[in-house]
């Protein structure tokens, strides 16, 4: 962690740079499973196979995996976990 010294001689401690990269990979990778997952379920009950089945699941997956994530950053913004 870095501390730098105020103008009136406190120390000012910044956050960890290592901690906001870990949360952000884990914020992906809980994101991306469970969207990939959605869109596979979703395709395939539509009957898709072949090239068709995997370019409709890519395009949902990375949708829902958006929207997932934008839901974790709120979430953590609201418990107050993240900025």
């Amino acid at each position: 962690m870095m501390t730098i010294r105020d103008a009136s001689g406190s120390y000012v401690h910044f956050p960890s740079p290592m901690k906001f990269y870990l949360y952000s990979i884990l914020a992906i990778a809980a994101s991306a499973v469970p969207g990939t997952v959605l869109a596979w379920l979703t395709t395939t009950s539509f009957g898709l196979t072949g090239v068709v089945l995997a370019l409709a699941t890519a395009a949902l997956a990375m949708v829902l995996s958006v929207a997932i994530f934008a839901g974790l950053i709120a979430t953590g913004r609201a418990l107050k976990i993240t900025r």
